[in-house]
């Protein structure tokens, strides 16, 4: 998700690529090159329509397309953080780790969850997506900040509404 957001959202990826990746445990060399910009970039926009699509089977299937083209070979590394799975090749370049790690990432999620868990932010400003992990499948937002703004205009409109002529 995080991934997607800042490809889809921010002004300038190639500058917040780098240590949002570091920021989730990937060794990264900063700056990134351009063409792993690209490339991560390009993954990215590949896995968005995943999230947007309302149906499971459907998201299913276009997550499984994009996955025929990543180079996986699960195993289990410790590099200092404890026994931990890798799910892209051994040795593998930055771009196809990212790629290997997120598509799993995003298998579990439906498989665990189902594809309704899935969504674009429901803020008419904001593009972006999220993944519903909670119990209580109840996510429509990316964030509090999209949550909390949408809450306070639904207040507000219902204030501005005088006595007597709301909605029966």
């Amino acid at each position: 998700m995080a991934l997607i957001n800042a490809v889809t959202t921010a002004e300038s990826p190639a500058e917040t690529l780098g240590p949002l990746l570091a920021s989730f445990n990937f060794k990264v060399d900063v700056p990134l090159t351009s063409d792993e910009v690209e490339a991560l970039a390009t993954w990215a926009r590949g896995l968005r329509p995943v999230f947007v699509e309302d149906d499971q089977e459907r998201a299913i299937g276009l997550l499984n397309e994009v996955m025929v083209d990543v180079p996986m070979q699960p195993h289990i590394s410790d590099h200092g953080l404890g026994p931990h799975l890798h799910y892209g090749r051994p040795g593998a370049g930055l771009v196809d780790r990212v790629r290997a790690n997120t598509a799993v990432a995003l298998a579990f999620v439906l498989c665990e969850y189902g594809g309704g868990r899935l969504g674009v932010c429901a803020d008419a400003g904001c593009e972006r997506v999220y993944a519903d992990i909670s119990r209580g499948p109840r996510r429509r937002y990316c964030s509090k900040t999209c949550l909390n703004r949408n809450t306070v205009a639904a207040y507000r409109a219902r204030r501005s509404v005088p006595q007597g002529e709301g909605p029966a």
